[in-house]
C-alpha cells in the first residue's frame, strides 16, 4: 500500500511559521547557554586565581586574554585629587545613595576605584583629596555596557547608572586630563587588610537556559506531532 500525504494548506502554513519561531527561540537559548556557561567558567577561574599585586599585572592579563572579572587585587596606590568623583547610583534599602569613583595610581597606571557610599544629601559636598601610598584591596571588575532598559545617565548632574557607561554618554577617561584605564575598575573593600584574606566573590547569575531551550524545542516537537495526528485523522497521511 502506498502512503499519500496531502497537507492541509492553512494548517501547514501555521505550523511551518510556528515551528520556525519555536526552533529559532530554542536555538537562541542554546547560544545563550553556551555564552553564560563560558562566562561563569571565566568568573570562577578569575575568582580562584592568585590576587593581582599591580595594575600592570591586570593589563598584562587582559593582553593575554585571561579572565580578570572578580579577581582579587591588593596594591599600594596613590589616590589622586579630584574636584568631584563620578557618582554611580546605588539603592541601599529604600534610601538613595551614590558610589563615588576616584582615581588611583599604581606604577604609572591610572585606574578608577570605588569609594565608600555617599548619601544623596551629602553628595554635593563630597570631594576626594590626594592620599599617598595607601593599601588598596578589593576586586577587579570589568567595565560592561549598561542594559538597554537601564536609566540614562545625566553627565551634567554627575548622575551615572553604571561605570563609564559607553556608548551611552561621555567617556570618563576622556574627561580626565591624563590617560586613564577604563576597561576595568577596582571594587574596593573598605578597611580590608589583605587581598589573600578576601573571600572568593562570584555574582549570583542564574543559568536556566538549558531548561528554556528544552521547553522551546519540546513545544516544537509537540506541535509537529499534533500536525501529523490531525492529518492522519483526516485520512491525509
Amino acid at each position: 500500500m502506498r502512503l499519500r500525504f496531502r497537507p492541509m494548506p492553512v494548517l501547514t502554513l501555521i505550523t511551518v511559521v510556528s515551528l520556525a519561531i519555536l526552533i529559532g527561540l530554542g536555538t537562541w537559548q542554546y547560544q545563550r547557554l553556551q555564552w553564560k556557561t563560558q562566562l561563569l567558567a571565566e568568573i570562577d577561574q578569575a575568582a580562584n586565581a592568585a590576587p593581582f599585586t599591580s595594575y600592570q599585572g591586570v593589563n598584562q592579563a587582559l593582553a593575554n586574554g585571561e579572565a580578570i572579572d572578580f579577581r582579587r587585587i591588593g596594591v599600594k596606590a596613590d589616590f589622586l585629587s579630584m574636584e568631584k568623583p563620578f557618582f554611580v547610583f546605588s539603592a541601599q534599602n529604600k534610601d538613595i545613595s551614590w558610589v563615588p569613583y576616584r582615581l588611583s595610581e599604581n606604577g604609572g597606571v591610572l585606574v578608577f576605584a570605588t569609594g565608600e557610599l555617599v548619601s544623596d544629601k551629602n553628595k554635593q559636598d563630597s570631594r576626594t583629596d590626594a592620599i599617598d601610598d595607601q593599601d588598596l584591596v578589593g576586586y577587579v571588575r570589568l567595565a560592561r555596557a549598561n542594559k538597554q532598559a537601564a536609566k540614562q545617565s545625566s553627565p551634567d548632574r554627575n548622575r551615572w547608572f553604571g561605570f563609564n557607561p559607553l556608548p551611552e554618554t561621555d567617556n570618563w577617561g576622556e574627561m580626565i586630563a591624563d590617560p586613564v584605564e577604563t576597561r576595568y575598575y577596582i571594587d574596593v573593600v573598605p578597611r580590608a587588610i589583605s587581598a589573600e584574606d578576601l573571600p572568593i566573590k562570584r555574582p549570583d547569575i542564574r543559568n536556566n537556559h538549558l531548561d528554556y531551550m528544552l521547553t522551546w524545542y519540546g513545544l516544537a516537537l509537540t506541535m509537529l506531532a499534533i500536525y501529523l495526528i490531525m492529518h492522519r485523522r483526516e485520512g491525509r497521511l
